[in-house]
């Protein structure tokens, strides 16, 4: 079994475990929840600027300025970290 494969198993039963007694969550909502992570760790992973605009305002949410510009803030930031 490969590790990031473990590492989800182990935060799926840690996450189940915290919820013991609560409101079970949705499939839909889970599904929806790991598409979502997963086009933002897709987004944050390309290397110019005009294609994280791109995918923003594809997704609608360019239009919000500062919710735009603190998205290229993050962008920005692990991008140059990729750099060194």
């Amino acid at each position: 079994m490969a590790s990031g494969t473990k590492d989800d198993d182990i935060r799926d039963v840690m996450a189940e475990e915290s919820r013991r007694g609560k409101r079970p969550i949705r499939p839909e909502a889970r599904k929806l929840q790991k598409e979502r992570l997963a086009t933002i760790r897709m987004i944050l992973g390309f290397t110019r600027e005009a294609d994280v605009i791109a995918a923003i305002d594809l997704l609608g949410r360019g239009d919000d300025p500062d919710e735009l510009e603190k998205i290229l803030k993050l962008w920005r930031a692990l991008s140059s970290s990729r750099r060194k």
